[in-house]
């Protein structure tokens, strides 16, 4: 390196290192604006603008260098635009070398050098037109001497048309024609058009543009007279007329190769590469279009790989003789990095290496400056040394922030870099501030101490106060100090840590807090259930977690694997108290594998898979086909639906052969057990047209009926195959023969016409069958009048018939005809002695002859009647059974014997004792503190005889029947109010009531009970319920003789909230007590009432006097009288209160005003005016009545002096001032708390004996098979519904309050 260069570079280093001992701030200017074009080529008197951008700290200054001198940019010809050179009018002198250089206090940049030159193109030297005379065939050739032209252009053949009006047009190389790299045209062989006077007399033009000045210039023009000699047609081989031997390519760009040949016909020319392992032929590629061989190649983005040997071989295809070529490739490259090159940002007493490799063919040169300053090798001593593309430095100081400049050039090109190299020197700083940090017991935690400084700082942990170094097996100190590990943390690890960072410039810390958290865990709960569907699934997740976190606490369920979003299950939920899972109402899609996923945001748990099978009854089956239909078969198939989790045992097909087309009834077919087999035979019957459902069977249930079949079976008619069944008669009716028969249904009619042929005859007569057709398929019965015998014997059958024919004939059957009246009559009908209560009595009486003649029938037993002596007409009966009901229909085809007759089947019923003497039977449905009458009759199986003789006695009271109107009149959600009514039938004095009340469902703990001692009440108020809860609440009435029949309602309570604020309506005031009246609710109707009321007085020392209020409980009304108040003004106003301890609620009524002792004034808060109720002084009654007095008075003259003006007096607007203020003590009281006779569910009562009603009857239980002709001696029923209306004791209607001093 010269002198100058190292003066340069001493004074360049010394510069800035001045600056970096000042700052270690800012940052070294670097170039970023680069260009490609490193050559340019301009027009003279035209703008040209280079481009130079550059960042650094403080912003870069520029200047420029023409042929390493400074370039003036201060005048109009050169100027810069931020950086940037702009050159204005170019001339000739500006051709040269530019170099741009940016600097701040940090260092020196530049960019690669850009050649500026003037563009220019020369004419040619020769204008002479060159006359060839070539033969047809022949090859031929015609030269360019292309003038000098920057930049370089390649010249072409061209001809100018014969109109001036056209440009110049070119010769379109083709195989034949073409021109070489030189600009030399070629003819492969010559035609006779190649003269062109096809076109006119013209000219070949050897043309040469130069893009850069737009224009182009011309030489010499050719004319070619092609001469036809002997032999011009007469083929010629191929022949190498142009080509190239060495050939050098640029890596990256693109290379045309070209073989031009001579020969007639022409050559065809194909390519292939020699010698090049792994080559494929198709790595090049024909330059002309569509063609597929040619004389030249292109190869584009050529590698290295590329380099070798390329053969072009011509051909003619007539004389078979090729001519080869081999053109050698070489690749070479312009410079490039062997690694990208980047700025270095380095603190002080690093070492640093810069490395600048860089390759290319030729090998490149590398070439070192530092602020643009040439170095060399022998330019470094101590800390700094070159070698080769390597510079290093140790122990970097600020003094060695500068830009390096490294440029790498052969003869392809240049490329230059700016490297810049920041030196900092700082006291230790925290690029992020450690973060405190909340760990899992057991797990590894990491705190990052990542600090900045120059030099480098030492890091040190600490923990605790006072502080002390960390130490300990679990604890780890790792990357020089950066990172502070603890590993297996333990509870006993929660402290702060400080981390501290130190160098010769400075010391800073900073500190961190570790809590360590007791892991999450849930309990191996697994739960393998297999349910019923709408069965009620709980899956436990028994989660801990650590205390601090619990209220970051998330748990969350999966069902095979996925969340369950429990807006869209609505069937299940998540207990919040102990997060297990509850399915409410199990489905067979909840099936699955189900788990709880706990986290508190610093670890989770999962618990242990379980599993949940829900069973269901089937899906129904699908696909039901009719395979074949017969007379009386048709077989169905059909496709299994799902088993839901249950295995089916069998299939069901159902089939209907209705014949309308409304509803139709599917009887179940035949049963099939699963299998492979889904098809089987079902019986049909003839004339019907069936269609068919099939269910499946699991041990859950059935399914629904499947889809309909598409088809149905339509079988033919027949004769019926059958007759009826069940023929029998009836003993009801005397003197007539009833045949009776169960009616055939329509599917067994087996064609139209269908009827029965009834038969009958007196047993034993000579006399012949008596017929009768039944048109009708659905009587089922035919009564023959005129049979003067009652329980004769008759031979019947009934026969099945349509219009095909009949059924096969039935066997005859035995019948009797009906039953008359009894004429026998028991004796000595009594009483049994102290029997008698207040419900049932036991009698006995002699027993009778039971024999057909006397009984006129069949001998069933007695019948005890009683009723009221008062109310003879009204009966009830119990029936004391000695037989079995006579067996009618079952009777032998052969003659009775005489024994039959007089048979009698001595069964005893469970009501009567009977001894060889008297008949025992009770009854225990009698009316309680009655005088009873009763008698006994005979019965045969359809009728009852005469009454026996008449007894007369009195029962006692007895247990009272249920409550009627039991109903819940108020909710709230801590109480119900129910209220009912006396039982519908009396049985004696009520003495009381006992209330029983319990939750409906789950049933937790005992039932509830309370005694009612007074027998006027008949209401109950129910408290300290718990909200939204149903209760069960039961009634029961109690007399002298015990407790009466339970009668129950369910009544639930509202939502827990806060009760209704109560309504005042009136306050009356003494000299000395206020008696408050209120609602419970100022609402209409009631939202939320109250449970309990406390009446407030606010005196005049603001001391509360707090009135309890307890409430009648068989009274609607709301007051509560408070005494000992002394003279003043108070505010008085109620609270309801709902609930109790915690969940207590409770509302205040708006306050009103009250004066004691001070004329007793109430002020109402809904007006100003003063409500006045004073009991004390009749002086005030007086003076009030003269004030009203005189406004009559002058309300009467106003009166008369508006008529006598022609106008009406508004007596309404009038009254309306004057009108009964609607807060009076006579305002109707609560609508919802007083009974009223419009509502149905009060006061209401079935019929009683007293009134004109009719009696409620009861249902038979003895004889209601039987009919009679005598109806009004058989209206009793046999079974006890008594009913009565209750007397009332008197009870007084006055409200009833505790009158409390104070």
């Amino acid at each position: 390196m010269n002198s100058s260069h190292s003066l340069l570079l001493l004074i360049s280093v010394l510069l800035f290192a001045s600056v970096a001992h000042s700052t270690s701030k800012g940052k070294p200017p670097k170039i970023n604006a680069k260009t490609d074009k490193w050559e340019i080529a301009y027009r003279l008197n035209e703008s040209v603008t280079l481009p130079c951008q550059a960042d650094g700290d403080p912003t870069p200054t520029y200047f420029w260098k023409k042929n390493n001198e400074v370039l003036n940019t201060s005048g109009s010809h050169y100027t810069m635009q931020s950086g940037n050179l702009v050159i204005r009018q170019t001339k000739q002198g500006d051709d040269g070398e530019y170099k741009c250089f940016a600097q701040n206090e940090h260092g020196i940049a530049f960019g690669l050098a850009m050649k500026l030159q003037a563009a220019v193109i020369n004419a040619f030297s020769s204008g002479v037109t060159h006359v060839v005379k070539p033969s047809v065939g022949d090859y031929l050739k015609i030269p360019c001497a292309a003038p000098h032209s920057y930049p370089k252009s390649t010249p072409y053949f061209g001809y100018n048309p014969p109109s001036s009006s056209h440009k110049l047009q070119h010769i379109e190389n083709n195989d034949r024609v073409m021109l070489d790299y030189n600009g030399t045209l070629h003819f492969a062989n010559v035609f006779l058009n190649d003269s062109l006077d096809y076109i006119g007399d013209i000219n070949y033009v050897c043309v040469l543009n130069n893009p850069n000045l737009g224009t182009y210039v011309q030489g010499g023009d050719y004319k070619v007279i092609p001469q036809v000699n002997t032999g011009s047609t007469d083929p010629r081989g191929p022949m190498l007329r142009w080509s190239e031997y060495l050939v050098t390519a640029i890596k990256g760009t693109n290379k045309f190769l070209k073989c031009i040949f001579s020969g007639l016909p022409t050559p065809v020319v194909t390519w292939h590469a020699v010698d090049m392992l792994g080559k494929k032929i198709d790595r090049f590629t024909v330059t002309q279009p569509g063609a597929v061989t040619g004389p030249e190649i292109q190869l584009t983005n050529i590698d290295v790989s590329d380099e070798g040997r390329y053969t072009c071989t011509a051909e003619n295809p007539k004389t078979h003789v090729r001519a080869n070529h081999t053109i050698q490739l070489e690749v070479e490259s312009s410079p490039y990095w062997a690694r990208t090159l980047l700025d270095r940002y380095v603190d002080e007493e690093d070492n640093v290496e810069i490395d600048c490799e860089a390759h290319g063919r030729p090998k490149p040169i590398i070439q070192w400056f530092i602020n643009s300053v040439p170095v060399n090798e022998q330019s470094f001593t101590g800390r700094k040394s070159l070698s080769g593309y390597k510079l290093r430095y140790r122990s970097v100081t600020v003094n060695d922030s500068q830009v390096i400049q490294c440029l790498a050039s052969n003869q392809h090109g240049a490329i230059l870099e700016n490297i810049v190299l920041k030196v900092n020197a700082e006291e230790p700083s925290f690029m992020e501030t450690p973060k405190d940090k909340k760990v899992v017991a057991g797990t590894t935690v990491q705190f990052e101490c990542n600090t900045r400084g120059a030099p480098k700082p030492t890091i040190e942990w600490f923990q605790g106060i006072p502080l002390s170094k960390v130490s300990g097996s679990r604890f780890y100190i790792q990357d020089n100090g950066r990172r502070l590990e603890i590993r297996n943390t333990e509870i006993e690890d929660s402290n702060t840590y400080r981390c501290q960072a130190s160098n010769k410039h400075g010391r800073n810390s900073a500190t961190v807090v570790l809590m360590v958290r007791s892991p999450t865990s849930i309990a191996s709960n697994q739960v393998n259930k297999v349910v019923r569907a709408t069965e009620e699934v709980i899956i436990p997740c028994d989660v801990t977690t650590d205390q601090n976190e619990f209220s970051s606490l998330v748990v969350e369920w999966l069902r095979n694997g996925r969340r369950i979003d429990f807006k869209t299950e609505t069937h299940m939920y998540m207990d919040s108290t102990d997060y297990s899972l509850r399915i409410k109402s199990s489905k067979v899609t909840d099936t699955g594998e189900f788990s709880c996923n706990a986290t508190n945001g610093l670890d989770s748990a999962t618990s242990a898979t379980s599993t949940l099978r829900v069973r269901d009854r089937p899906d129904s089956p699908h696909n039901v086909t009719i395979l074949s239909c017969n007379v009386t078969t048709a077989e169905i198939s059909w496709i299994a639906g799902n088993d839901n989790n249950d295995q089916i045992t069998e299939f069901t097909i159902y089939y209907s052969g209705n014949f309308s087309s409304g509803n139709k009834t599917y009887h179940p077919g035949s049963t099939v057990e699963p299998g492979s087999r889904y098809h089987d035979q079902v019986s049909v019957h003839p004339w019907s047209r069936y269609t068919f459902h099939v269910t499946a069977t699991n041990n859950i249930g059935k399914s629904d009926l499947s889809k309909v079949s598409g088809q149905t079976c339509n079988t033919r008619s027949v004769p019926p195959d059958r007759n009826p069944t069940g023929v029998c008669g009836s003993l009801s009716s005397a003197q007539q023969l009833v045949i009776t028969w169960d009616p055939m249904p329509e599917n067994e009619h087996n064609g139209e016409g269908f009827h029965y042929i009834v038969s009958y005859r007196r047993y034993g007569s000579s006399d012949g069958e008596t017929k009768r057709n039944v048109e009708d398929s659905k009587q089922k019965s035919i009564s023959i009048h005129g049979q003067k015998e009652p329980f004769a014997l008759f031979e019947i059958y009934v026969r099945a018939a349509n219009r095909l024919g009949t059924a096969p004939m039935p066997d005859k059957q035995l019948v009797r005809s009906g039953e008359g009246k009894p004429q026998v009559i028991a004796q000595n009908f009594k009483l049994v002695e102290g029997s008698v209560n207040g419900s049932s009595a036991q009698f006995f009486w002699d027993p009778v002859d039971t024999s057909e003649e006397t009984v006129r029938g069949f001998f069933r037993g007695y019948r005890i009647v009683f009723w009221k002596s008062a109310e003879p007409n009204i009966r009830r009966s119990e029936d004391i059974l000695i037989n079995k009901p006579f067996e009618l229909c079952h009777l032998q085809l052969t003659i009775p014997p005489p024994a039959l007759r007089r048979r009698r089947h001595h069964h005893h019923h469970h009501r009567h004792v009977r001894s060889t003497d008297r008949v025992y039977g009770s009854t225990s449905q009698l009316w309680p503190l009655s005088d009873i009458s009763a008698a006994v009759q005979v019965l045969n199986q359809a009728n009852a005889g005469p009454d026996s003789n008449v007894i007369e006695f009195r029962t006692p009271a007895g247990a009272p029947g249920k409550v009627s109107n039991l109903v819940v009149v108020e909710r709230g959600w801590s109480h119900l109010i129910v209220k009912w009514q006396l039982p519908l039938e009396f049985t004696g004095d009520i003495v009381g009531y006992n209330v029983d009340y319990s939750v409906v469902t789950p049933a937790v703990g005992t039932s509830s009970h309370v005694q009612i001692n007074d027998p006027n009440q008949k209401r109950y108020k129910i408290q300290r319920l718990d909200y939204l809860t149903k209760y069960r609440i039961s009634v029961t009435a109690v007399t002298v003789a015990g407790l009466g029949e339970e009668e129950s309602v369910i009544g639930e309570t509202l939502p827990m909230n806060n009760p209704d604020a109560p309504k005042i309506i009136n306050i009356s005031t003494l000299d000395n007590s206020a008696n408050v009246s209120w609602l419970h609710s100022d609402l209409q109707p009631p939202l939320n009432p109250g449970s309990e009321f406390f009446v407030k007085f606010k005196g005049p020392d603001n001391s509360t006097v707090v009135q309890v209020f307890y409430p009648d409980q068989d009274s609607d009304d709301n007051w509560a009288n408070v005494t000992g108040l002394e003279k003043g003004k108070y505010e008085v106003w109620v609270t309801a209160r709902s609930g109790i301890g915690e969940m207590e609620r409770e509302t205040n009524s708006r306050s009103w005003i009250v004066l004691i002792g001070l004329n007793n004034t109430v002020i109402a808060p809904t007006t100003s005016e003063l409500l006045i109720y004073h009991h004390a002084s009749a002086g005030w009654f007086i003076i009030l009545m003269c004030i009203i007095a005189l406004l009559l008075l002058v309300l009467l003259i106003v009166c008369i002096l508006r008529r006598t003006h022609g106008d009406m007096y508004p007596v309404y607007e009038k009254e309306k001032m004057w009108r009964h203020h609607p807060l009076a003590p006579d305002e109707t009281p609560f609508g919802e708390y007083t009974p009223s006779s419009d509502n149905p569910h009060l006061g209401r009562s079935q019929g009683s004996l007293d009134s004109d009603e009719k009696p409620m009857e009861s249902d038979s239980d003895s004889l209601e098979e039987y009919e009679d002709q005598d109806a009004s001696k058989f209206n009793e029923d046999g079974s006890f519904i008594g009913q009565y209306t209750g007397k009332r004791k008197p009870g007084s209607t006055k409200p009833s309050a505790i009158n409390t001093s104070v």
